[in-house]
């Protein structure tokens, strides 16, 4: 889904206010691997995510260098379910 620069920056807002904590960890290539040092995706395997990236000031919906092609890709299954 394409969004324009103004709904990225509300996403990021209310990212920022609901979460408090990294929009990878709504991604299908974040890597949960609780003994790893450092951040991880599929876009980023061999380093840590950016921080850029990680901390949302960059949605990562755009080429970024270094990603092998891979963009931020909500993790349906991780969506937020009101009767929880």
């Amino acid at each position: 889904m394409a969004t324009t620069k103004e709904q990225d920056r509300n996403l990021l807002e209310v990212a920022e206010e609901l979460f408090g904590y990294s929009p990878c960890l709504h991604c299908k290539h974040f890597v949960w691997d609780v003994y790893a040092e450092g951040s991880h995706c599929k876009a980023f395997p061999d380093t840590d995510i950016p921080n850029e990236i990680f901390w949302g000031k960059n949605l990562h919906k755009e080429p970024y260098p270094g990603d092998h092609g891979i963009r931020f890709d909500e993790d349906e299954e991780l969506r937020y379910d009101p009767r929880w």
